[in-house]
């Protein structure tokens, strides 16, 4: 009998292994099953053309002085200490050189070496200064990186024209992994809003009754607790609701039509760049993948449409690539939520908050008072950031808590060049969240000059709020 049951569970592991298998092999083949790269190619062109109009609006209105040559300091990204920027005109050639790449891009030339150099360079310049972060930003240079393995230029483009015998389509999962891309940027955000302050109205709530600047004039005609929970609300609302109607058919075009409302009004009273036209545009790719031929036929243009072409890609190569997707595919997922793995609220800690999605959820008000100590003397003195630090850096600087202590790090640092050996560096920061009474956000009596930055909590904030 032992014998007989040892049999059948063999024989019940073999069976239920070639059935994962299949079932494995019928999801490759799905995912690299051809379809008609003319939306990847539409993607494409919007992608290179607002990196390139981005790149203008830098020189335009002088950011690339303000945020990378000006600056005395600049806050970089834990573990990316060594990236600054050129000397010189060496930023200025850079952003050039992005303008150009963009282009490019835009046109189908050279596709695949100019979106990785692009990427390159785009990155380089997200690196550099952390207080320039925006969510946007981060999205270009994940879709650069993804575009990368794709074959973008396989449709619209200047390559196709020079090799015609490339093939019209793409495999599957190039269209369905930018899809999941755009789909966690809405439906992460939505996530994000599912806090105590949100739904309670916060910060909505104080930004209309103070009557900020981006508040508009309309808001005074309404009650501003209704008025408050009605954007809170209607946010979340949206932000859910917008990536699941683009994922089907009947849906599509009333999904559409709502982010495409949603990121006209942002533009237009919120002034965020690129980021309303570069989702616009990028949203089209949830549309069936020939829609721009079928479009053109529409207008009396007609495009044959492709003949389906396998993948050629060898097995191992193939296997490969789908496992190193799904890994990319899970690093999307968790990213967003490690802020879980912190204690406190990460709209006080900020532990977390960047690269999750998580767009103008706080406003933080308050004092802060840096105060250096001589231990040799014992004198004491306050130091004003606004001596060392450009606008922007000082309005991120009483947001992030890291910043305050890459801060005190470079005072720390520029004092022992002075022959101050060990000084102290407290940080007394009353800080309000969303309205909320202020209360310290760093411990005032640890002295940060000896906290070193980490992945892991910070034991110089204080971390539960009243």
């Amino acid at each position: 009998m032992r014998r007989r049951s040892v049999s059948l569970d063999t024989r019940g592991g073999e069976r239920y292994a070639r059935v994962m298998g299949q079932r494995v092999r019928a999801w490759a083949n799905f995912l690299n099953a051809p379809v008609d790269a003319a939306s990847l190619g539409f993607a494409r062109i919007v992608l290179g053309a607002m990196i390139a109009w981005d790149a203008a609006r830098f020189w335009h209105f002088g950011w690339i002085d303000e945020y990378y040559i000006l600056p005395k300091f600049h806050f970089t990204y834990l573990y990316f200490g060594w990236v600054h920027p050129w000397p010189g005109n060496g930023m200025y050639v850079h952003f050039a050189a992005i303008f150009v790449l963009g282009v490019l891009v835009a046109l189908g030339l050279y596709t695949r070496a100019a979106m990785a150099l692009l990427f390159l360079a785009y990155t380089y310049v997200f690196l550099l200064e952390k207080s320039v972060y925006m969510n946007h930003y981060y999205l270009i240079a994940l879709l650069c990186f993804l575009m990368i393995w794709m074959q973008p230029h396989r449709a619209y483009s200047i390559d196709r024209r020079r090799h015609p015998e490339l093939p019209t389509t793409v495999p599957r999962w190039n269209v369905l992994l930018l899809r999941f891309q755009l789909f966690i940027v809405y439906f992460y955000g939505a996530i994000a809003k599912l806090n105590p302050d949100w739904l309670a109205g916060e910060p909505m709530y104080s930004e209309i009754v103070r009557g900020g600047p981006d508040v508009p004039q309309v808001a005074a005609h309404f009650p501003p607790a209704l008025l408050a929970y009605a954007i809170a609300y209607a946010g979340i609302a949206f932000d859910a609701s917008v990536p699941v109607l683009l994922c089907f058919r009947r849906t599509r075009l009333v999904g559409f039509g709502m982010a495409a409302v949603f990121h006209l009004l942002n533009d237009i009273f919120l002034r965020i760049g690129v980021f309303s036209y570069l989702m616009t545009g990028a949203i089209t790719i949830f549309f069936d993948p020939d829609w721009p031929r079928r479009l053109a036929r529409r207008w009396g243009r007609a495009a044959p449409a492709p003949p389906a072409t396998a993948s050629a890609s060898s097995p191992p190569t193939r296997w490969a690539g789908l496992a190193l997707l799904h890994l990319y595919v899970l690093a999307q997922l968790l990213i967003p939520l490690r802020h879980w793995l912190y204690p406190g609220q990460v709209g006080w800690t900020e532990d977390g908050h960047r690269f999750s999605w998580h767009m103008k959820l706080r406003r933080k008000v308050g004092t802060m008072t840096i105060t250096v100590t001589d231990p040799a003397t014992g004198r004491r003195w306050t130091i004003n950031p606004a001596d060392d630090l450009r606008e922007r850096q000082l309005q991120k600087l009483e947001t992030f808590p890291d910043m305050v202590l890459q801060y005190a790090h470079y005072k720390r640092d520029e004092l022992r060049a002075h022959g101050i050996g060990d000084p102290i560096i407290t940080v007394d920061w009353q800080c309000s969240l969303n309205g909320a009474p202020e209360q310290p956000l760093i411990d005032p009596t640890i002295n940060l000059a000896r906290q070193e930055e980490s992945i892991w909590p910070a034991p110089w904030i204080v971390r539960e709020r009243k």
